[in-house]
């Protein structure tokens, strides 16, 4: 449930509109190739998490298959993806709360939120993990319930005028072609990412070579399941060219289904969804932002730890940046939310090709030294490796001839230079 969590939020319950409205019905493959890629990384994940469980999770591993420089890169990047991305979502969460309480200005939820958000995670993992299972939970079964509602209106005789040859109206299966496919693709991983978040808790959980790859390659498949299914039934009940950023899509087609009452309730599971992301997102760095200061990368009190086990001060910082990003934000909606999210999506997709490209080394190393900690290994070794790089390096090259995709490669590319200049100029000092 926790990668269930940290994944399922209005990256997806939003962003699938944005996805949809650049690669019509054919964003199904788009998700296809997402989910494969998600797949892929996480297994690498799984066997490094397993043999060698850490906290901080892959941007120990890189440090340690890469070298300094990549795993501090590495760090900065995710935790980068990981704030812009929640701090979309505290938007949405403010701008619904806001819509149903407007009494108060949008500022307060978002300062709201970040206490709640902070106050759980200080919790420590049991209690924080309690929160998350029944945030995913409500997440998981609105979809269920659109699904089925969907499925109802497509194939029941109960009188809906919808066809499943909506999906290819309007321009046929992909009206965009292959660029379209490619156009959705950092959304589709936006929405993919941190599925990757639950190897975090790989220091914590008290059998991590049972739990860490049952917990992160199960829960993929299922959102990959979910997802899939979902998108298919959207884009038959929803024209494609329809959907947008502007509300969920999930929520214009229970509007359409069933009135106003459904999508009220769509937009309370959008909002747990966005709560629930939120959470997650401020366990994930958090835990970044530990081991690297661990590391000596920040400052040491960073690294400290309260009487939960929690990072305190690490997580108060993070709360801190989220509502200052959130308040940005809303005081500059020329940051669209394609362009955030998209650069999150380029954040993430970089933390999973380090991942990819540390795996690797990692094994070589345990398979020389200590073979009896490799207690579960990635099939197919080294194709899968092999296959997950080629993967996701083709979606940035192409990225390079999509007008969108070369604004998110040169955002993306200058916080990787500033970050290593940081590495080079003071670190190494």
């Amino acid at each position: 449930m926790m990668s269930l969590g940290a994944v399922i939020g209005a990256g997806y319950l939003l962003g699938a509109g944005a996805a949809i409205n650049a690669a019509g019905p054919a964003v199904m493959i788009s998700y296809a190739l997402g989910g494969l890629v998600t797949l892929l990384v996480v297994a690498l994940l799984a066997e490094m998490a397993a043999a060698m469980p850490a906290a901080g999770s892959f941007q120990f591993y890189v440090s340690f298959s890469l070298g300094g420089w990549a795993g501090f890169v590495t760090g900065c990047t995710y935790w980068l993806a990981f704030l812009i991305g929640p701090a979309t979502e505290a938007i949405v969460a403010g701008e619904i709360l806001h819509t149903w309480f407007p009494i108060l200005p949008n500022w307060i939820y978002y300062l709201l939120i970040a206490a709640l958000v902070m106050a759980v995670n200080a919790g420590g993992v049991l209690f924080f993990g309690e929160a998350e299972f029944w945030l995913a939970m409500i997440k998981a079964l609105g979809l269920v319930a659109f699904i089925l509602v969907g499925l109802a209106a497509l194939f029941s005789p109960a009188g809906w005028q919808i066809s499943p040859g909506m999906a290819t109206a309007w321009g046929g299966f992909a009206p965009a072609g292959l660029g379209g496919i490619l156009g959705a693709m950092m959304m589709v991983i936006f929405a993919y990412g941190g599925a990757e978040a639950i190897g975090m808790a790989s220091e914590e959980s008290k059998r991590p070579d049972r739990d860490i790859p049952r917990s992160l390659i199960g829960s993929v498949l299922l959102i990959i399941i979910i997802y899939m299914v979902s998108t298919a039934v959207l884009v038959s009940v929803l024209p494609w060219n329809q959907a947008g950023i502007s509300s969920s899509p999930y929520t214009d087609a229970f509007r359409l289904l069933l009135g106003p009452g459904a999508a009220l309730a769509m937009n309370f599971v959008v909002l747990t969804a966005a709560l629930s992301t939120i959470g997650m997102g401020v366990y994930a760095t958090s835990r970044v932002l530990f081991a690297m200061a661990r590391d000596g990368y920040f400052p040491k009190a960073l690294a400290r730890i309260g009487k939960t086990g929690t990072p305190v001060y690490a997580t108060g910082l993070w709360c801190l940046v989220l509502f200052l990003g959130a308040m940005a934000f809303y005081l500059f909606p020329d940051f669209a939310y394609l362009w955030l999210a998209s650069l999150s999506g380029f954040g993430f997709l970089f933390s999973w090709l380090m991942i990819a490209l540390s795996q690797p080394g990692l094994r070589r190393m345990l398979e020389k030294s200590s073979p009896e900690k490799l207690v579960w290994r990635v099939p197919l070794f080294p194709h899968i490796q092999r296959l997950a790089v080629i993967l996701m390096a083709a979606i940035l090259v192409a990225q390079v001839f999509l007008p969108s995709g070369r604004i998110v490669l040169l955002a993306g590319g200058a916080w990787i230079i500033l970050a290593s200049l940081y590495y080079f100029a003071v670190l190494r000092r």
